[in-house]
This record gives structure tokens, sequence and C-alpha cells, in this order.
């Protein structure tokens, strides 16, 4: 029997961004693996990935638009749910306004054309949401220090004499990195790693350092006062590309060895050491972590590595540089929005529950909900089950009744990307991806950006002039050609490198900041409420008299609370794990594989033990992204705490215990 191979892209919220290999088999996906011609995939496909056939054709995706009445799901036809949709929207806009209407939208499926949905709802009035769960505190930092967000490719990584893993788990949400560390290792790049948590890497690095989670600011800004003192930094580079070094210096001051190693519980042995792997290994490259920016400090704690790197001239050139992201491919999106409403009302993300529950003038009545999953992913679990029940009327966009469209009124069934042609970019990878559509779609389900459209036609939206979803497409890719691309040639070639595009972050140090340098001292940041240079916020979770920090970092096995209804990853994730350290273990008198309960005074969760000597002491780590029904979503664990930059919610910056289960 005749297959084809097709070439696309994962669409998912990931770092790697992989260029995916589809077996298709009589119009059926029978195998995803890695695209063994990519020069970063070269291959290789998570277990994510993989498992992306049983994803499409799993018995539990939801085919037609469901109605619930009287507590149960009725289908219905497309018509009917789009009836009731406008009948809904219009009565909402005459009885209490736009304002009475809210869409969330947020990263479940990427491509230049999903976030269409929020300029709908944008041209309508309707109540927005703004803020961020993932990384806009270290964005914030980034603009502040240089003006812009760049990092240099993973294939430059091999010219780096040194590498630092600073907050990232590479194994778990990076795992294309580790070619590239190996192949400089082989070259005689050190590595060093630094993380509160077991990162798997530990048999390769030169350093491991362990710090409190959340103090990382103090430890980078110990380390940068220990090279200042013993005069170890990089003038020449300081003189010609630095503002503010005397601010920032002053401010460091302060963290002597002594005084860091209190706050971080890191031996003044490893700060100085640390010093020393950024003097003598140059260049360094810095990977960066977003698990750094869920703690109250967290835009400070990248703002402060970045000094750490800038002060010792590891900034600009082959094999050095700090990557957390690159903002390359944000044109399009700001394309795509178009002239938004400045005058909107728009909700915080990191305290949506309480927020839609207390909105008056006018009450929120109506929910519309794409691409997101907050009831898991949000803070509060409890609250935003609450918050979208007190809704006159929910609708919920999916492939899956998560544990968000269980509260909805009305589900309308979306395709996954193999069954509509994209286009892919990354704020983590230089590459344009082209994802042709594979296959047909399944049962009734459409995609977003089609519902959407039908939804302008009948509301008759100003400002949405699309007839069908490919006139969207071709209007959404036109920018591409201010980097030498189009359309035409993505369906013709695939994936295309951009021609202008430079492997190296910074390359000739134009940085983009008011002085045209890096700003250790930033106006900006002053002007908008923030030091204006580095510090030092201890974790809000201190102020807290329970013992352990709670860190729910993301597991190798999901993205968010996606893919876990697969047979393959439920096999190889079976239940929900708690890890934690002997001393932890041996205080509460847990042993491996014991049911534990972890609990602050926001509810409880269970989970099987695991007891990782590598883990900090003082530290519960749990997975993210389970749903209710496991008995383990810890984000009814969290507390809707803010970073202090980004608008982007403290995630980490919680504490909780842990008990035998009974």
């Amino acid at each position: 029997m005749a297959t084809e191979k097709v070439i696309t892209a994962c669409p998912r919220d990931c770092q790697d961004c992989c260029s995916l290999e589809v077996e298709v088999q009589e119009g059926k996906i029978i195998r995803v693996d890695g695209d063994k011609n990519h020069p970063v995939t070269r291959g290789f496909a998570c277990p994510r990935g993989r498992s992306y056939p049983e994803l499409v054709y799993s018995s539990e995706r939801i085919l037609k638009p469901l109605l619930k009445k009287e507590g149960n799901w009725e289908e219905i036809s497309w018509k009917e749910a789009l009836d009731l949709i406008e009948k809904k929207i219009r009565g909402y806009l005459e009885t209490y306004g736009p304002e009475s209407i809210f869409n969330y939208h947020y990263s479940g499926s990427e491509s230049i054309t999903k976030k269409v949905t929020m300029r709908l709802f944008d041209r309508l009035g309707a109540t927005g949401v703004t803020g961020d769960l993932c990384m806009q505190a270290g964005v914030s930092a980034q603009k502040y220090d240089f003006g812009g967000l760049e990092q240099s490719d993973l294939t430059d990584l091999p010219n780096a004499r040194g590498c630092v893993v600073w907050g990232r788990n590479v194994r778990v949400t990076h795992p294309h990195a580790l070619p590239f560390i190996r192949e400089g290792r082989d070259k005689g790049m050190s590595l060093a790693t630094i993380n509160p948590l077991s990162t798997g890497i530990e048999d390769i690095s030169d350093l491991i350092i362990r710090p409190k989670p959340g103090t990382d600011a103090a430890l980078a800004l110990g380390t940068a006062n220990y090279l200042i003192q013993k005069e170890l930094i990089d003038r020449d580079f300081i003189f010609e590309h630095i503002h503010g070094f005397e601010a920032f210096r002053e401010a460091a001051e302060e963290y002597d060895l002594e005084k860091t190693s209190a706050i971080t519980g890191v031996e003044e042995e490893n700060i100085v050491k640390l010093a020393w792997f950024y003097k003598n290994h140059k260049p360094v490259t810095t990977l960066l972590g977003y698990g750094l920016t869920r703690y109250r400090g967290g835009g400070n704690i990248i703002r402060a590595i970045d000094a750490l790197a800038a002060i010792t001239g590891n900034i600009g050139e082959a094999g050095a540089g700090v990557s957390y992201c690159s903002d390359r491919f944000w044109f399009l999106g700001k394309h795509l929005q178009g002239q938004t409403n400045p005058y909107r009302r728009n909700l915080d993300m990191a305290n949506l529950a309480e927020e839609i529950q207390n909105s008056k003038n006018p009450p929120l009545k109506m929910g519309f909900i794409n691409a997101a999953n907050p009831v898991v992913n949000v803070p509060d679990t409890d609250e935003m089950q609450k918050a979208l029940q007190g809704l006159d009327f929910l609708v919920v966009v999916d492939l899956f009744l998560t544990d968000t469209a269980k509260e909805a009124d009305l589900f309308l069934p979306c395709t996954s990307f193999f069954e509509e042609e994209g286009v892919r970019v990354s704020s983590w990878s230089p590459w344009v991806f082209y994802c042709p559509k594979i296959i047909e779609p399944l049962g009734e389900a459409r995609p977003d950006e089609e519902i959407m459209i039908e939804l302008a036609k009948r509301l008759r939206i100003k400002d949405f002039p699309w007839l069908n979803r490919k006139e969207l497409l071709e209007w959404a890719a036109e920018p591409l050609e201010e980097i030498g691309l189009n359309l035409e040639e993505l369906r013709e070639k695939g994936h295309i490198l951009p021609s202008n595009h430079n492997p190296i972050a910074w390359e000739g140090r134009h940085f983009k900041t008011p002085s045209r340098r890096i700003e250790l001292f930033s106006k900006k940041a002053k002007e908008e409420g923030n030091s204006p240079v580095a510090n030092y916020l201890p974790p809000l979770g201190d102020n807290y008299e329970l013992p352990f920090q709670l860190i729910s970092a993301h597991s190798q096995y999901r993205i968010h609370s996606q893919f876990q209804v697969t047979p393959y990853i439920k096999k190889l994730n079976p239940e929900p794990r708690v890890i934690i350290n002997p001393d932890i273990a041996e205080k509460r008198g847990l042993e491996e594989e014991d049911l534990a309960v972890i609990f602050n005074d926001r509810g409880e969760i269970t989970a099987r033990v695991e007891i990782d000597n590598r883990i900090r002491p003082g530290v519960i780590q749990v997975e993210s992204g389970w749903d209710i029904s496991s008995g383990a979503c810890v984000n009814s664990l969290l507390p809707p705490h803010k970073t202090e930059m980004g608008d982007c919610g403290a995630l980490y910056d919680v504490r909780a215990d842990i008990k035998k289960k009974e």
C-alpha cells in the first residue's frame, strides 16, 4: 500500500519548533517523526510529536458542535451553533454593550493566522485579556537592556568555549539543544548548570549550582560584584558598549560573597567558580529558562544575568550571548492585529478568575475561549471554574472536552494543524515553516479562522474583509516580503531560512536602546515604575509560613495540558508524580512510590513520590498541566501573584507542604 511523506512543522508553544515528517497512507496519518533533513530537528521528534496520530484520531476528540441542555451535551448543526452565537452576541450588545463579552485566546496552536480571533473581538469592542503566564517579564527585561530581543541560533552554540544553562531544563523543554551542547563539549566547551531542580545534564556539567528558587538575581549580582572587585571584567567592552555601568556597580556592591551565599544558599566557593567561568571561558553562551521569570522579581533576574554577561564581554560575537527569545517575526502578529482599540477593557490574565467575577459596568455575561484551557493553566483553578460557571453563556473552541470546555454552554470542534494550511514562525527559531494541509478535516471540525470569518460576516464587523481562510492566509503572509519571502515560495520549497538572517545575536553590537548601548541603567525602566538597574526582590513565597517552595515545572510529555489524552503518552506518563529531595522525604516519613498529598491554604493535590538527591532540599517539584480528574491540577494551589514587570504570572512564587496520603 503506497505511502506519502509530507513535511510540516509543529505549532505548539515550544522552544524547539520542530520540522516534522508525516507519513500518510490512503488519506490517513500513520506516523509522525522528526524531519531528517532539517539542520536542527535532525530526525528526532519528542514523545509529544510522535503521539500526534493518536491525538488526531483519538476517540475522545469531538467532531460535531455540542450544546449543553440541562447539564447534558446534545449534537447540533453548525448553522444552529452559529445562529445561537450571533443571537447571544447581538442580545448582549444591545442590553449591556460590547464589554459584557470577553475573549480569551492563548497559545494552544500557533500559526500566523490563529490570533485573528483577537482581532475580531477587538473590532467588536469586547473585553480582552492582557498579561502573560510564560515569558513577558523576561521580554520586558531584555527590552530594557538591549532595546529588543535577539538570540543566537543553536548552530552557533558549539562556537562557545563556555555554556551556562541557567534555569532551563533542556532535556525536557528544549531537547534539540542537546546535540549542539554535546558538539560543543566535544570541541572542549565547558558547561555550567544552574537550577534548583534536577536537569539530567549534571553528568556532563563541569559546574553545578543549585540556588534557592527565585534568588537568581542575587546570585548574578554577587557574581558580578566579585568580578568587579577583582578587576576581572572587560573594561574595553564596558567603555564601548555599556551605558550605566557605575550605577550597576553601586547596586551590585552590597552583594558580597557572604550576603550572596546567605540569600541564595550557594556556597561562596561556587559563586567564585561561576565568576571565573564567565571570565575564563569566553565566549560564553547563556541559555535562560522561563522558570526564572515565574517569581515576583523575575524580570530583575533576567536583567541581572544580562548584566553579568555584558560586563564580561559575552555579548555580540560567535559563541556568546544571552538566549531568551527573539522578536524577529513579531511584525507578522502586529500586521494581523492591525490598529487595535486603545480604549477597550482588559482583564488581567494572572488574576483572571477574580477579574471575571468582579467585573462591573458592565458585568461580564458571555465568554469566547479558544486555543486555551484557563481552568487548568491560569492560577486558582477552583475560582476559575466558578468564574466561568457564573457567566450567562460560554463558547469554547477545541478538539477535546477539556476542563474549560466542560464549563461551556456551546462547544465548537476545531481542526488540527494537519487538516489546514498554515505558516508557522517562532520566537525561538529563525526558520519560516510551511504547513500544508495533509488530510481532510475529520467529522465536522472547522479551522478557528473559518469560524471567525463566518461570525464577522454575520455581525458585520468592520476591518475584517476576508471571505475565506485562503484569503486571510495570503494577506497575513504579505509582510514576509520584508524578509525576502512569499507564500508561493513557501508552498513550493517548504521551510525556508531567510537569506538576511544573522545567526549571531547582536553581532556588530547595534543595540536598539535609546543610548544604542546595553543599558544597565534604564531610564525607561524607571519611567515605567521599575528599578533602573537590576536588583534582587525576595520571592513573595518567603512571606508564607509553609516550609517548602512549590515548583510546577513543565512536563516532558505534555505542552501545558495537551497530549495526555493519547495512549502513547499515558503509557509513558501514567500518573502524576512529585519529586523531592531525601531530606524532605525523611522529615515527612515518605518513601519512593508512596502516595503523597501536597497542600497549602488554597487546597491539595495528590501525586506519587519520586525521591531525587539532585533536587535542592526544600523544594517540591510537580508537573504543570494535569487535569482536574487526575487529582493533581497544581494550579488549584497557585495564588494570582504577578511579576514586577511584564504583567506575568509569578507561578512558582508559592509555598506548600507535603504529607503521606492516609
